[in-house]
Protein backbone atom coordinates (compact mmCIF):
# COMPACT_ATOMS: atom_id res chain seq x y z
CA UNK A 1 0.00 0.00 0.00
CA UNK A 2 1.38 3.42 -0.97
CA UNK A 3 2.20 5.80 1.84
CA UNK A 4 -0.07 8.79 2.24
CA UNK A 5 1.36 12.16 1.32
CA UNK A 6 2.48 14.43 4.19
CA UNK A 7 -0.11 16.98 5.27
CA UNK A 8 0.81 20.50 4.04
CA UNK A 9 2.00 22.99 6.64
CA UNK A 10 0.41 26.41 6.04
CA UNK A 11 2.24 29.68 6.63
CA UNK A 12 -0.02 31.48 9.10
CA UNK A 13 2.60 33.13 11.34
CA UNK A 14 6.39 33.58 11.69
CA UNK A 15 6.89 30.28 13.51
CA UNK A 16 8.72 27.67 11.48
CA UNK A 17 10.90 30.28 9.78
CA UNK A 18 14.53 30.31 10.90
CA UNK A 19 15.16 33.77 12.41
CA UNK A 20 18.99 33.58 12.07
CA UNK A 21 21.93 33.74 14.50
CA UNK A 22 24.72 36.31 14.73
CA UNK A 23 28.30 35.25 15.42
CA UNK A 24 31.64 36.91 16.10
CA UNK A 25 34.64 34.96 14.84
CA UNK A 26 38.04 34.90 16.68
CA UNK A 27 39.44 37.30 14.07
CA UNK A 28 36.72 39.85 14.90
CA UNK A 29 34.62 39.20 11.81
CA UNK A 30 30.85 39.34 12.55
CA UNK A 31 28.32 37.55 10.38
CA UNK A 32 24.67 36.39 10.48
CA UNK A 33 23.50 32.89 9.66
CA UNK A 34 21.08 32.97 6.69
CA UNK A 35 18.92 35.91 7.87
CA UNK A 36 15.47 36.06 6.26
CA UNK A 37 14.92 39.08 4.05
CA UNK A 38 12.35 40.60 1.73
CA UNK A 39 9.35 38.61 2.97
CA UNK A 40 6.18 39.47 4.88
CA UNK A 41 3.03 37.73 6.08
CA UNK A 42 0.18 38.61 3.74
CA UNK A 43 -3.49 37.62 4.07
CA UNK A 44 -5.61 36.66 1.08
CA UNK A 45 -8.76 38.71 0.77
CA UNK A 46 -11.80 36.52 0.19
CA UNK A 47 -13.74 36.30 -3.03
CA UNK A 48 -17.42 36.99 -2.36
CA UNK A 49 -20.13 34.77 -3.83
CA UNK A 50 -23.63 35.60 -4.92
CA UNK A 51 -26.35 35.51 -2.27
CA UNK A 52 -26.90 31.90 -1.19
CA UNK A 53 -30.05 31.87 0.96
CA UNK A 54 -32.94 34.17 0.08
CA UNK A 55 -36.02 34.70 2.24
CA UNK A 56 -38.63 32.49 0.62
CA UNK A 57 -41.16 31.41 3.26
CA UNK A 58 -43.81 33.61 4.91
CA UNK A 59 -42.19 33.36 8.35
CA UNK A 60 -38.91 34.61 6.87
CA UNK A 61 -40.40 37.88 5.68
CA UNK A 62 -40.17 41.03 7.80
CA UNK A 63 -37.33 39.47 9.78
CA UNK A 64 -33.59 39.77 10.12
CA UNK A 65 -31.81 36.51 9.34
CA UNK A 66 -28.70 35.48 11.29
CA UNK A 67 -26.76 32.22 11.07
CA UNK A 68 -26.63 30.06 14.19
CA UNK A 69 -24.23 27.45 12.82
CA UNK A 70 -23.22 25.72 9.61
CA UNK A 71 -21.98 22.12 9.70
CA UNK A 72 -20.74 19.88 6.90
CA UNK A 73 -21.87 16.34 7.65
CA UNK A 74 -22.16 13.22 5.50
CA UNK A 75 -21.84 15.07 2.22
CA UNK A 76 -24.38 17.78 3.00
CA UNK A 77 -24.48 21.20 4.56
CA UNK A 78 -26.70 21.65 7.60
CA UNK A 79 -27.70 25.22 8.42
CA UNK A 80 -29.35 26.49 11.57
CA UNK A 81 -30.48 30.13 11.44
CA UNK A 82 -32.42 32.64 13.52
CA UNK A 83 -35.13 35.00 12.34
CA UNK A 84 -35.74 38.13 14.42
CA UNK A 85 -39.02 39.86 13.59
CA UNK A 86 -39.01 43.65 13.37
CA UNK A 87 -42.78 44.05 13.40
CA UNK A 88 -43.03 42.26 16.76
CA UNK A 89 -39.98 42.98 18.90
CA UNK A 90 -38.96 40.00 21.01
CA UNK A 91 -40.46 37.43 18.66
CA UNK A 92 -38.81 35.19 16.13
CA UNK A 93 -37.85 31.64 15.22
CA UNK A 94 -34.94 29.28 14.95
CA UNK A 95 -35.03 27.41 11.63
CA UNK A 96 -33.22 24.62 9.81
CA UNK A 97 -32.21 23.95 6.18
CA UNK A 98 -30.01 21.56 4.19
CA UNK A 99 -28.03 21.79 0.95
CA UNK A 100 -25.67 19.69 -1.16
CA UNK A 101 -24.07 22.57 -3.07
CA UNK A 102 -24.38 25.62 -0.78
CA UNK A 103 -26.87 27.42 -3.02
CA UNK A 104 -29.97 25.25 -3.34
CA UNK A 105 -31.53 24.80 0.09
CA UNK A 106 -34.24 22.43 1.27
CA UNK A 107 -36.39 23.49 4.20
CA UNK A 108 -37.78 20.22 5.64
CA UNK A 109 -41.19 20.13 7.28
CA UNK A 110 -40.28 19.43 10.91
CA UNK A 111 -43.76 19.47 12.47
CA UNK A 112 -42.47 21.08 15.66
CA UNK A 113 -43.84 24.63 15.85
CA UNK A 114 -47.20 26.07 14.86
CA UNK A 115 -47.13 28.97 12.40
CA UNK A 116 -50.51 30.43 11.53
CA UNK A 117 -52.30 27.17 12.25
CA UNK A 118 -49.83 24.74 10.64
CA UNK A 119 -46.69 22.88 11.72
CA UNK A 120 -45.71 22.25 8.09
CA UNK A 121 -42.57 24.35 8.28
CA UNK A 122 -38.84 24.22 9.09
CA UNK A 123 -39.14 26.07 12.41
CA UNK A 124 -37.26 24.42 15.29
CA UNK A 125 -38.24 26.77 18.10
CA UNK A 126 -40.19 29.98 18.61
CA UNK A 127 -39.14 33.08 20.52
CA UNK A 128 -35.88 34.98 20.27
CA UNK A 129 -34.84 33.59 23.68
CA UNK A 130 -34.83 29.99 22.39
CA UNK A 131 -31.88 27.72 23.11
CA UNK A 132 -30.35 27.89 19.65
CA UNK A 133 -27.80 30.68 19.46
CA UNK A 134 -24.80 28.46 18.66
CA UNK A 135 -24.28 24.70 18.48
CA UNK A 136 -21.63 22.05 17.85
CA UNK A 137 -21.15 18.30 17.50
CA UNK A 138 -19.65 16.51 20.50
CA UNK A 139 -17.82 13.40 19.22
CA UNK A 140 -17.32 11.91 22.71
CA UNK A 141 -20.87 12.40 24.04
CA UNK A 142 -23.48 9.67 24.37
CA UNK A 143 -25.86 9.53 21.38
CA UNK A 144 -28.63 11.45 23.13
CA UNK A 145 -26.28 14.42 23.66
CA UNK A 146 -24.27 14.33 20.42
CA UNK A 147 -25.34 17.89 19.57
CA UNK A 148 -24.91 20.68 22.10
CA UNK A 149 -26.08 24.28 22.02
CA UNK A 150 -25.36 27.38 24.10
CA UNK A 151 -27.31 30.61 24.52
CA UNK A 152 -27.18 33.66 26.80
CA UNK A 153 -29.63 34.18 29.62
CA UNK A 154 -30.02 36.55 32.55
CA UNK A 155 -30.37 35.44 36.17
CA UNK A 156 -32.23 37.92 38.37
CA UNK A 157 -31.40 38.51 42.03
CA UNK A 158 -33.65 40.29 44.52
CA UNK A 159 -31.92 41.50 47.67
CA UNK A 160 -28.98 39.27 46.71
CA UNK A 161 -31.08 36.10 46.36
CA UNK A 162 -31.73 34.36 43.05
CA UNK A 163 -35.36 34.75 41.93
CA UNK A 164 -36.03 31.98 39.36
CA UNK A 165 -39.51 33.38 38.58
CA UNK A 166 -38.26 36.80 37.56
CA UNK A 167 -38.09 37.54 33.83
CA UNK A 168 -37.35 40.60 31.72
CA UNK A 169 -40.94 41.86 31.71
CA UNK A 170 -41.35 41.52 35.48
CA UNK A 171 -37.94 43.10 36.05
CA UNK A 172 -38.90 46.12 33.95
CA UNK A 173 -42.14 46.56 35.90
CA UNK A 174 -40.24 46.35 39.20
CA UNK A 175 -37.67 48.90 38.05
CA UNK A 176 -40.42 51.33 37.08
CA UNK A 177 -42.04 50.87 40.48
CA UNK A 178 -38.75 51.51 42.28
CA UNK A 179 -38.14 54.59 40.15
CA UNK A 180 -41.57 55.93 41.02
CA UNK A 181 -40.80 55.16 44.65
CA UNK A 182 -37.79 57.45 44.53
CA UNK A 183 -35.07 54.85 45.15
CA UNK A 184 -31.53 55.83 44.20
CA UNK A 185 -29.64 53.90 41.49
CA UNK A 186 -27.55 52.17 44.17
CA UNK A 187 -30.67 51.18 46.11
CA UNK A 188 -32.24 49.83 42.92
CA UNK A 189 -29.13 47.72 42.20
CA UNK A 190 -29.30 46.27 45.71
CA UNK A 191 -32.98 45.47 45.33
CA UNK A 192 -32.70 44.02 41.84
CA UNK A 193 -29.59 42.92 39.94
CA UNK A 194 -28.98 40.68 36.96
CA UNK A 195 -26.06 38.35 36.28
CA UNK A 196 -25.44 37.04 32.81
CA UNK A 197 -25.06 33.31 32.27
CA UNK A 198 -24.31 30.88 29.47
CA UNK A 199 -27.10 28.33 29.29
CA UNK A 200 -27.14 25.11 27.29
CA UNK A 201 -29.21 22.43 25.59
CA UNK A 202 -28.53 18.94 24.19
CA UNK A 203 -29.92 16.96 21.28
CA UNK A 204 -29.46 13.57 19.58
CA UNK A 205 -29.92 14.96 16.06
CA UNK A 206 -29.75 18.78 16.12
CA UNK A 207 -33.53 18.96 15.73
CA UNK A 208 -35.10 17.86 19.02
CA UNK A 209 -33.59 19.87 21.91
CA UNK A 210 -33.69 19.59 25.69
CA UNK A 211 -32.64 22.51 27.89
CA UNK A 212 -30.27 21.83 30.78
CA UNK A 213 -31.58 22.91 34.17
CA UNK A 214 -28.52 24.88 35.28
CA UNK A 215 -26.30 27.38 33.44
CA UNK A 216 -22.89 26.06 32.43
CA UNK A 217 -21.13 29.39 33.16
CA UNK A 218 -21.83 32.54 35.18
CA UNK A 219 -20.13 35.54 33.52
CA UNK A 220 -21.25 38.24 35.96
CA UNK A 221 -22.21 41.67 34.67
CA UNK A 222 -20.75 41.38 31.15
CA UNK A 223 -23.46 41.16 28.50
CA UNK A 224 -23.40 38.26 26.05
CA UNK A 225 -24.96 40.27 23.23
CA UNK A 226 -23.08 38.74 20.33
CA UNK A 227 -22.63 35.35 18.64
CA UNK A 228 -21.17 33.44 21.60
CA UNK A 229 -19.74 30.06 20.60
CA UNK A 230 -18.83 26.75 22.19
CA UNK A 231 -16.97 23.78 20.73
CA UNK A 232 -15.19 20.55 21.62
CA UNK A 233 -11.43 20.51 20.98
CA UNK A 234 -10.44 16.92 20.06
CA UNK A 235 -6.74 17.71 20.54
CA UNK A 236 -7.10 18.71 24.22
CA UNK A 237 -10.30 16.86 25.15
CA UNK A 238 -11.84 20.10 26.48
CA UNK A 239 -14.96 22.11 25.86
CA UNK A 240 -14.09 25.69 24.90
CA UNK A 241 -16.36 28.73 24.75
CA UNK A 242 -15.56 32.03 23.02
CA UNK A 243 -17.63 34.86 24.49
CA UNK A 244 -18.21 38.60 24.42
CA UNK A 245 -16.12 40.51 26.95
CA UNK A 246 -15.24 44.08 27.92
CA UNK A 247 -12.36 46.01 29.42
CA UNK A 248 -12.96 49.70 30.12
CA UNK A 249 -15.93 49.70 27.71
CA UNK A 250 -13.95 48.14 24.87
CA UNK A 251 -15.30 44.95 23.31
CA UNK A 252 -13.09 41.86 23.14
CA UNK A 253 -13.20 38.05 23.02
CA UNK A 254 -12.97 35.88 26.14
CA UNK A 255 -12.19 32.20 26.36
CA UNK A 256 -13.55 29.67 28.89
CA UNK A 257 -12.84 25.94 29.04
CA UNK A 258 -13.61 22.81 31.00
CA UNK A 259 -13.46 19.05 30.82
CA UNK A 260 -17.15 18.95 31.80
CA UNK A 261 -19.55 20.69 29.40
CA UNK A 262 -21.90 21.41 32.28
CA UNK A 263 -19.30 23.34 34.26
CA UNK A 264 -16.98 25.67 32.38
CA UNK A 265 -14.31 27.64 34.22
CA UNK A 266 -13.99 31.41 34.55
CA UNK A 267 -13.37 33.11 31.19
CA UNK A 268 -10.26 35.15 30.37
CA UNK A 269 -9.53 37.60 27.56
CA UNK A 270 -7.81 35.94 24.59
CA UNK A 271 -8.26 38.36 21.67
CA UNK A 272 -8.49 42.12 22.15
CA UNK A 273 -7.49 45.32 20.38
CA UNK A 274 -3.93 46.38 21.13
CA UNK A 275 -1.81 49.50 20.59
CA UNK A 276 -1.09 48.48 16.99
CA UNK A 277 -4.81 48.83 16.18
CA UNK A 278 -6.57 52.11 15.46
CA UNK A 279 -7.70 53.67 18.74
CA UNK A 280 -11.39 53.37 17.85
CA UNK A 281 -11.46 49.62 17.01
CA UNK A 282 -13.46 47.01 18.98
CA UNK A 283 -13.97 43.27 18.40
CA UNK A 284 -17.44 41.86 17.91
CA UNK A 285 -18.30 38.19 17.34
CA UNK A 286 -15.33 35.79 17.44
CA UNK A 287 -16.39 33.40 14.63
CA UNK A 288 -14.08 30.63 15.85
CA UNK A 289 -13.37 27.84 13.34
CA UNK A 290 -10.97 24.91 13.52
CA UNK A 291 -8.37 24.90 10.76
CA UNK A 292 -9.40 22.10 8.35
CA UNK A 293 -7.35 18.97 8.99
CA UNK A 294 -4.71 20.56 11.28
CA UNK A 295 -4.20 21.25 14.96
CA UNK A 296 -4.50 24.97 14.31
CA UNK A 297 -7.20 27.43 15.25
CA UNK A 298 -8.85 30.31 13.41
CA UNK A 299 -11.08 33.26 14.22
CA UNK A 300 -12.76 35.61 11.80
CA UNK A 301 -13.71 38.41 14.23
CA UNK A 302 -15.83 41.30 13.04
CA UNK A 303 -13.97 44.52 13.80
CA UNK A 304 -16.11 47.54 14.71
CA UNK A 305 -14.56 50.83 13.61
CA UNK A 306 -16.38 53.25 15.87
CA UNK A 307 -15.62 56.54 14.11
CA UNK A 308 -16.62 55.27 10.67
CA UNK A 309 -19.36 53.06 12.19
CA UNK A 310 -18.38 50.20 9.86
CA UNK A 311 -17.77 46.52 10.65
CA UNK A 312 -15.45 44.34 8.57
CA UNK A 313 -13.85 40.91 9.11
CA UNK A 314 -10.22 40.23 10.00
CA UNK A 315 -8.29 36.99 10.61
CA UNK A 316 -6.77 35.76 13.88
CA UNK A 317 -4.74 32.55 14.21
CA UNK A 318 -3.55 30.39 17.09
CA UNK A 319 -1.51 27.26 17.66
CA UNK A 320 -2.97 26.44 21.08
CA UNK A 321 -6.35 28.31 21.17
CA UNK A 322 -5.13 30.39 24.15
CA UNK A 323 -2.78 32.84 22.46
CA UNK A 324 -4.07 34.60 19.37
CA UNK A 325 -2.41 36.87 16.83
CA UNK A 326 -3.35 38.51 13.56
CA UNK A 327 -1.05 38.14 10.54
CA UNK A 328 -2.18 41.56 9.28
CA UNK A 329 -4.36 44.37 10.60
CA UNK A 330 -6.58 44.67 7.56
CA UNK A 331 -9.80 42.98 6.43
CA UNK A 332 -9.73 39.46 5.05
CA UNK A 333 -13.40 40.05 4.12
CA UNK A 334 -13.77 43.71 3.22
CA UNK A 335 -16.85 45.84 2.57
CA UNK A 336 -16.62 46.11 -1.22
CA UNK A 337 -19.13 44.45 -3.54
CA UNK A 338 -20.32 44.92 -7.12
CA UNK A 339 -23.01 47.41 -6.14
CA UNK A 340 -20.85 49.58 -3.92
CA UNK A 341 -19.84 49.10 -0.30
CA UNK A 342 -21.44 47.36 2.66
CA UNK A 343 -21.68 49.04 6.04
CA UNK A 344 -21.35 45.88 8.18
CA UNK A 345 -20.30 42.27 7.61
CA UNK A 346 -20.35 39.43 10.17
CA UNK A 347 -18.91 35.94 9.66
CA UNK A 348 -20.36 32.75 11.14
CA UNK A 349 -18.82 29.27 11.62
CA UNK A 350 -17.80 27.08 9.93
CA UNK A 351 -15.32 26.77 7.08
CA UNK A 352 -16.59 24.11 4.68
CA UNK A 353 -14.68 22.51 1.78
CA UNK A 354 -15.74 22.25 -1.87
CA UNK A 355 -13.42 21.24 -4.74
CA UNK A 356 -10.23 22.53 -3.10
CA UNK A 357 -11.94 25.71 -1.96
CA UNK A 358 -12.88 26.85 1.53
CA UNK A 359 -16.21 28.61 2.05
CA UNK A 360 -17.20 30.68 5.08
CA UNK A 361 -20.72 32.14 5.40
CA UNK A 362 -21.13 35.79 6.26
CA UNK A 363 -24.00 38.23 6.67
CA UNK A 364 -23.71 41.63 4.99
CA UNK A 365 -25.81 44.78 5.04
CA UNK A 366 -25.42 48.25 3.59
CA UNK A 367 -26.44 49.76 6.95
CA UNK A 368 -23.61 50.99 9.11
CA UNK A 369 -23.44 49.72 12.67
CA UNK A 370 -24.81 52.78 14.49
CA UNK A 371 -27.42 53.81 11.92
CA UNK A 372 -30.33 51.66 13.08
CA UNK A 373 -33.86 53.00 12.83
CA UNK A 374 -35.28 51.74 16.10
CA UNK A 375 -38.83 52.24 14.89
CA UNK A 376 -38.41 50.32 11.65
CA UNK A 377 -41.00 47.70 10.79
CA UNK A 378 -39.24 46.35 7.72
CA UNK A 379 -36.23 44.02 7.71
CA UNK A 380 -32.80 45.44 7.12
CA UNK A 381 -31.53 44.63 3.65
CA UNK A 382 -29.10 41.93 4.71
CA UNK A 383 -27.73 39.17 2.53
CA UNK A 384 -26.00 35.85 3.15
CA UNK A 385 -22.94 35.26 0.98
CA UNK A 386 -19.90 32.99 0.95
CA UNK A 387 -16.36 34.23 1.56
CA UNK A 388 -14.24 31.91 -0.60
CA UNK A 389 -10.53 31.04 -0.57
CA UNK A 390 -8.55 28.40 -2.37
CA UNK A 391 -7.34 25.56 -0.13
CA UNK A 392 -4.77 26.63 2.50
CA UNK A 393 -4.72 30.17 1.11
CA UNK A 394 -5.75 32.30 4.05
CA UNK A 395 -2.23 33.64 4.63
CA UNK A 396 1.05 33.40 2.76
CA UNK A 397 4.68 34.48 2.83
CA UNK A 398 5.08 37.14 0.16
CA UNK A 399 8.10 38.70 -1.54
CA UNK A 400 7.18 41.84 -3.45
CA UNK A 401 10.69 41.81 -4.98
CA UNK A 402 13.53 39.45 -3.95
CA UNK A 403 12.94 37.30 -0.85
CA UNK A 404 14.89 34.64 1.01
CA UNK A 405 14.35 32.47 4.12
CA UNK A 406 15.04 29.05 5.63
CA UNK A 407 12.49 26.80 7.30
CA UNK A 408 13.41 25.13 10.57
CA UNK A 409 14.12 21.43 10.30
CA UNK A 410 11.52 18.70 10.18
CA UNK A 411 11.79 14.98 9.56
CA UNK A 412 11.55 14.27 5.85
CA UNK A 413 8.87 11.75 4.87
CA UNK A 414 11.02 10.63 1.93
CA UNK A 415 8.37 11.06 -0.76
CA UNK A 416 7.91 14.35 -2.64
CA UNK A 417 7.99 18.02 -1.76
CA UNK A 418 4.76 19.81 -2.68
CA UNK A 419 4.31 23.57 -2.75
CA UNK A 420 1.20 25.78 -2.80
CA UNK A 421 2.24 29.08 -4.40
CA UNK A 422 1.54 31.91 -6.82
CA UNK A 423 3.96 34.15 -8.70
CA UNK A 424 3.70 37.29 -10.79
CA UNK A 425 4.22 36.91 -14.55
CA UNK A 426 7.90 37.75 -14.06
CA UNK A 427 8.17 36.07 -10.65
CA UNK A 428 9.84 32.80 -9.68
CA UNK A 429 10.68 30.44 -6.80
CA UNK A 430 13.65 28.08 -6.29
CA UNK A 431 14.06 25.64 -3.39
CA UNK A 432 17.08 23.93 -1.82
CA UNK A 433 17.05 21.09 0.70
CA UNK A 434 19.65 21.89 3.34
CA UNK A 435 21.01 20.73 6.65
CA UNK A 436 19.33 22.18 9.69
CA UNK A 437 20.74 25.49 10.98
CA UNK A 438 23.17 24.91 13.86
CA UNK A 439 23.86 26.62 17.17
CA UNK A 440 26.45 28.09 17.41
CA UNK A 441 26.13 29.34 13.81
CA UNK A 442 27.95 27.75 10.91
CA UNK A 443 27.23 27.93 7.16
CA UNK A 444 24.08 26.07 6.12
CA UNK A 445 25.00 23.54 3.42
CA UNK A 446 22.62 21.95 0.93
CA UNK A 447 22.27 18.18 0.60
CA UNK A 448 24.09 16.80 -2.42
CA UNK A 449 21.82 16.83 -5.45
CA UNK A 450 19.30 19.20 -3.87
CA UNK A 451 21.12 22.52 -4.14
CA UNK A 452 20.29 25.71 -5.98
CA UNK A 453 22.19 24.71 -9.11
CA UNK A 454 19.97 21.64 -9.66
CA UNK A 455 16.64 23.18 -8.54
CA UNK A 456 13.92 23.80 -11.09
CA UNK A 457 12.47 27.30 -11.39
CA UNK A 458 8.81 27.50 -10.38
CA UNK A 459 6.35 30.05 -11.69
CA UNK A 460 2.61 30.41 -12.19
CA UNK A 461 -0.19 29.45 -9.82
CA UNK A 462 -0.22 25.95 -8.28
CA UNK A 463 -2.10 24.47 -5.31
CA UNK A 464 0.11 21.37 -4.98
CA UNK A 465 3.12 21.47 -7.29
CA UNK A 466 5.64 18.61 -7.02
CA UNK A 467 9.14 20.12 -6.86
CA UNK A 468 12.06 18.55 -8.74
CA UNK A 469 15.87 18.68 -8.68
CA UNK A 470 17.62 17.54 -11.84
CA UNK A 471 14.21 16.46 -13.11
CA UNK A 472 13.56 14.11 -10.17
CA UNK A 473 11.14 14.53 -7.24
CA UNK A 474 12.37 11.44 -5.34
CA UNK A 475 13.32 12.26 -1.71
CA UNK A 476 13.69 8.66 -0.52
CA UNK A 477 17.41 9.07 0.29
CA UNK A 478 16.48 11.80 2.83
CA UNK A 479 13.73 9.79 4.54
CA UNK A 480 13.90 10.13 8.33
CA UNK A 481 16.52 12.88 8.24
CA UNK A 482 16.05 16.33 9.75
CA UNK A 483 15.81 18.53 6.67
CA UNK A 484 15.38 22.27 6.25
CA UNK A 485 14.27 24.10 3.11
CA UNK A 486 16.02 27.21 1.81
CA UNK A 487 13.68 29.25 -0.36
CA UNK A 488 14.63 31.94 -2.89
CA UNK A 489 11.75 33.88 -4.41
CA UNK A 490 10.98 36.92 -6.54
CA UNK A 491 7.54 38.54 -6.82
CA UNK A 492 5.94 35.43 -5.36
CA UNK A 493 3.74 34.20 -2.52
CA UNK A 494 3.99 30.81 -0.82
CA UNK A 495 1.01 29.46 1.15
CA UNK A 496 1.95 25.94 2.31
CA UNK A 497 4.59 23.24 2.00
CA UNK A 498 4.64 19.45 2.49
CA UNK A 499 7.63 17.10 2.40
Amino acid sequence: MAESQPVPTPFIDWYGIWPSHRKEEPDGRIWSQAPPRGIKLSIEQARKSDQFLAKERPWEQKANLRIIMLLQEEGRLRLWYNLHRLDAIGEGWACYAESEDGYNWKRPDLGLVDYEGSTKNNILAAGTSNCLHSLFVDPVAPPEERYKAVYPGGQYYRDGVLDPDMDRKKAKELLIAMDVGGLSPEERRQKLSVRQALKAAVSPDGIQWTDLDEPILDVGQTNLDTHNLCTYDPYTGKYVAYLRGHIERRRLVRRAEGTDFRQLQEPHACLLPDPQDPIDDDFYNPCYCPYPGRQLYLMFPSVYHRIESTVDIQLAVSRDSYNWQRPERRPIVDLAYAGGEYGSVYASPNLVTFDREWWLPFNCTTRRHDFLDRGATKPEQGELRWAIWQEDRLVGLEAEEDGFFILVQRQCAGQQLRLNYRTAADGWIKLELVEQPHTPPQPVESYEGFGLETAETLSGDELSRVVCWNGSSDLSELKGKDVSVRIHMHKAKIFSIAF
